[in-house]
């Protein structure tokens, strides 16, 4: 079925008809209605490839996300699309599993679908993408993180920063051997930059900053207690850790009550991204707070917004993040030397 059969069905031109699906406040409501059930009738389905081609546009969003693997980005999709289908706009979703390579074969063949913008999570990419992002002319948004020359709009957080804080909580707490534990740790790049901010303020004070365990196998509670026991074997001594995500703190945290560890009055925990775990353990695990729906939301308005003609007075948004202190931490401080 095509628009000119829908068309004829009715009795009107294929103009009504693309009118009354695509800008409904042009037809009257009667007309419209009838149009609307011949579509349903007929089992008319748009043909996106050549609308786009006539239009230039296809009323598409792609969104190019690290993984599927993690449910960490579903309070994000779940923030952009409440935005877009708001104002008539599909998602469609990808994920290049921490890949430059996928992220550059992705992007050129979402280009092809005549994309109304272009959401990426992250603000690293290779040369060759930059070439391309550079060249297109419809918004890009980076999300989840932040960059010091955002290419067009840009919302997200420092994971450079969040691994100073952390540093510092935990000095603050009065823990000298502290330990960060992660995954995919070469190749997710907003976790290197939690490292590099991580080590460099333990350096600053002073204190071991090499005790970084790593894995490449995928995010789940069991890797998380078995990235505690490699780094235990390690270390003996450690006595605090910031895990790159709240699955693994929990796994740390179920291994800790397996060997009778006690948390945190021998071993302190914390988490990343304050999923729901966080606060069901018992105790509760400290994690930091980011806020992914938000960043979704305000990312999608952004982006709406610029296509409607009203770009945004600044492109870059930095929602930033916190500490939620839970049990996992809340031992007094320790009497440590230095």
């Amino acid at each position: 079925m095509t628009l000119g059969d829908v068309a004829r069905h009715v009795g009107v031109g294929t103009m009504t008809v693309s009118r009354a699906l695509h800008r409904p406040a042009m037809v009257s409501e009667p007309l419209r209605a009838k149009i609307l059930k011949a579509v349903d009738e007929l089992g008319y389905v748009r043909n996106r490839v050549a609308s786009g081609l006539a239009s230039g546009t296809a009323r598409l969003v792609p969104v190019v996300i690290p993984t599927l693997l993690h449910p960490v980005y579903i309070p994000f999709l779940e923030g952009a699309y409440s935005v877009l289908a708001q104002h008539g706009y599909q998602i469609i979703l990808s994920t290049t599993e921490y890949q430059v390579s996928a992220e550059d074969r992705l992007i050129e063949a979402l280009l092809g679908w005549f994309p109304d913008g272009l959401f990426l999570s992250g603000v690293d990419h290779s040369a060759r993408t930059m070439s391309v992002l550079k060249r297109v002319h419809i918004p890009i948004v980076e999300v989840m993180d932040l960059s010091d020359s955002p290419i067009g709009i840009n919302v997200g957080f420092s994971h450079y920063k969040v691994g100073v804080a952390v540093a510092e909580y935990f000095y603050q707490k009065g823990y000298r051997q502290i330990a960060y534990a992660g995954t995919m740790t070469e190749i997710d790049l907003r976790s290197v930059k939690r490292i590099a901010g991580f080590q460099q303020t333990l350096k600053d004070y002073g204190l071991p900053y090499h005790y970084i365990q790593r894995s490449n196998e995928p995010f789940s509670i069991a890797l998380g207690g078995g990235l505690l026991n490699e780094l235990l074997l390690q270390q003996p001594d450690i006595q605090a850790v910031f895990f790159a995500n709240d699955d693994l703190a929990a796994g740390a945290l179920f291994e800790c009550q397996r060997r009778g560890i006690r948390v945190p009055e021998q071993l302190a925990i914390m988490g990343f991204n304050d999923q729901e775990i966080a606060n069901s353990t018992i105790p509760t695990i400290t994690s930091v707070r980011t806020p992914r729906r938000e960043i979704g939301q305000i990312a999608a308005q952004m982006l709406v917004d610029h296509l409607q003609g009203r770009p945004p007075a600044e492109r870059q948004v930095d929602l930033g993040f916190k500490i939620i202190e839970r049990a996992s931490t809340q031992a007094a401080a320790r009497s440590i030397s230095d």
